[in-house]
């Protein structure tokens, strides 16, 4: 059977989800991630979906992971934070709502974290510096004020502060997307070639490997920082369905779901 291209699968997906086929969904979603285990978008597609599917736990398994390499994403804390709320994981639903209102409605809060986000919006970097920082100090488990802090250094031309803030946060978070890009892009500015751009490219292209998220951050992304070349994988037979979900569907006794 030929090779397909990953985004034509990754649309697929999102039509299956979007059509409540979640059967097939899941089926088509852990036949991408046999051949890209990393792959960001499949893991939090999935993990949406296995929250309106029922399937609690492995959302937040799965939102969790998501979340690890994009901890800006709002949806996916929200996501979280109803999904921990069913499992009675109260501490973890707070820090999920806590996330996700900063982020979606910043101006609805007065947190320094909030204020940093609404500030960085308006690209008003010292001021974004000064409220993420605060909120930093204060929780400094809080990724989305360390990525803040690092985004408003590298902005207010600081590259090698920001590069230790992104190297710090790699630390905690090896597969966080922003803190791989920064890394790269400082080090760049600074030519310093103790920096493992390599490594960290291969970490990028193994989290979107057709998607250039570099570009989210900057509007000068060099050529050959980006992987250009479509990104294939071995055609889904589509009559394929996760057996478990089928039975729970059909009302009966399914196998343990264990990792989606």
């Amino acid at each position: 059977m030929s090779d397909v291209l990953l985004s034509d699968l990754i649309h697929q997906l999102e039509t299956l989800f979007s059509e409540r086929r979640y059967a097939a969904g899941f089926a088509l979603g852990r036949h991408i991630l046999q051949s890209y285990p990393r792959h960001l978008l499949t893991y939090k597609m999935m993990g949406l979906a296995a929250l309106e599917a029922g399937l609690t736990a492995d959302s937040v398994d799965l939102l969790q992971r998501a979340l690890s390499a994009d901890p800006e994403d709002g949806e996916m804390w929200t996501a979280l934070h109803d999904a921990a709320s069913l499992l009675d994981m109260h501490p973890d639903a707070e820090v999920a709502g806590a996330y996700a209102q900063d982020l979606l409605r910043p101006d609805a809060g007065d947190s320094p974290i909030a204020r940093g986000h609404v500030a960085a919006r308006e690209k008003d970097w010292e001021r974004a510096y000064a409220a993420y920082r605060k909120g930093y100090l204060a929780q400094p488990q809080r990724m989305d004020a360390g990525l803040g802090v690092m985004e408003a250094l590298f902005h207010l031309k600081q590259p090698r502060a920001a590069l230790a803030v992104a190297q710090y946060i790699l630390v905690e978070l090896p597969y966080c997307m922003k803190a791989l890009w920064f890394a790269i892009r400082c080090g760049f500015e600074l030519d310093d070639e103790a920096i493992p751009f390599e490594r960290y490219l291969r970490t990028v292209r193994s989290l979107a490997p057709d998607d250039a998220y570099g570009e989210r951050w900057f509007d000068d992304v060099a050529q050959d920082e980006i992987q250009r070349e479509p990104a294939t994988l071995p055609a889904w037979d589509d009559s394929a369905r996760w057996q478990y979900l089928s039975h729970r569907q059909n009302g009966e006794a399914g196998e343990d779901s264990g990792d989606v």
